[in-house]
């Protein structure tokens, strides 16, 4: 047709190396599905392979080995591939008629010995140092947000408690997001999180699907946490107030064990914005892209009273033979 514009059709692409091997060719047939999940915290990446299995193939000679490791990559033909990492074969599941074989892999960077429970006191050192002296144990190295509040402690315990276990409690504890990263163990401080600049713009007229929730349930308008001074047995408490202001009057009350007013109102302002940073939320799917990461901000535009910024919790890349190659996030506004 005269006049008639002709655009480039992106090709979705992915790269599978399975024990150093690229497999890509010799499976792509059978693939039906391919899942990366990246998260912000408290749990490692996921990728999860789907395959036709019509002639046995998967359930006999190439039956996988739990703890196989693989590495992937996703995205589009001539752009830069999404580098989702290294995996270690997990849960293999055979499911039929047709007979279908999943492969749930998990983060090859998550060892045993760190799901490993440990029992270790930490004396007069800053929760950066504790964290130093976990990543020193695997050979990573610790990163921290620039500026952290550095709380230090007189003596903090690990009891029976794995190292991911107990740094995810002092993450939770001091307003901060923990996560391992190939050969970095990150400290996030959410508010260094939520101030950064969003990395894309998200529109109505872009997305495959959308949605939206407001709460007010377990919103609370303050926190306070009380503890007991060990000197002279006389009761402290520190309080903090949400800014802005929820339509709740509620207040969460805490009795914890602290060393000082310190710890006390981080602990007080850490529970606080852990409760009502899931005020408002988002599910938003996309055409794949891999400036879709956990901890990346986004702009979300056209949406009415939803406008404004959302910090990514979890970030979905799926390909699939019906689809092609889409992203889904869940998001919390953060302005």
């Amino acid at each position: 047709m005269a006049g008639a514009i002709a655009y480039p059709v992106r090709s979705p692409q992915w790269v599978l190396t399975y024990q150093g091997t690229n497999i890509t060719a010799d499976i792509s047939p059978m693939v039906t599905g391919i899942t990366y999940t990246d998260r912000l915290a408290d749990a490692a990446g996921e990728a999860e392979i789907e395959l036709e299995d019509r002639d046995g193939r998967w359930q006999g000679p190439w039956y996988p080995q739990q703890g196989d490791r693989l590495n992937l990559m996703i995205g589009y033909q001539g752009e830069p591939l999404l580098p989702c990492g290294d995996f270690q074969v997990d849960d293999l599941e055979l499911t039929g008629p047709p007979d279908v074989f999943r492969l749930r892999c998990l983060a090859a960077y998550i060892t045993p010995a760190m799901r490993t429970p440990n029992s270790i006191a930490y004396e007069n050192q800053t929760l950066m140092q504790i964290a130093e002296a976990i990543a020193g144990k695997y050979g990573l190295a610790a990163v921290s947000t620039a500026n952290p509040i550095n709380v230090s402690f007189a003596r903090v315990t690990q009891n029976q408690e794995s190292d991911l276990q107990f740094l995810e409690r002092l993450a939770r504890c001091h307003n901060y997001e923990f996560t391992i990263r190939g050969q970095q163990l990150i400290f996030y401080a959410r508010a260094a999180l939520e101030a950064r600049a969003p990395v894309f713009t998200v529109t109505r007229s872009g997305v495959l699907g959308f949605r939206f929730r407001s709460r007010t349930h377990r919103i609370y308008r303050s926190a306070q946490a009380s503890y007991q001074q060990p000197a002279d047995k006389r009761l402290v408490t520190r309080t903090v107030i949400a800014e802005p202001s929820p339509p709740t009057g509620d207040m969460i009350k805490l009795a914890v064990r602290c060393e000082n007013g310190q710890q006390a109102l981080l602990k007080a302002q850490s529970a606080l914005h852990g409760a009502n940073m899931v005020q408002a939320t988002a599910w938003l799917q996309t055409p794949g892209s891999a400036i879709f990461s956990a901890g990346n901000n986004v702009a979300v535009n056209g949406f009415g009273k939803h406008d404004g910024i959302y910090l990514i919790q979890t970030a979905r890349h799926q390909l699939t033979r019906a689809c092609g190659y889409t992203s889904e996030i869940d998001a919390r506004r953060v302005n």
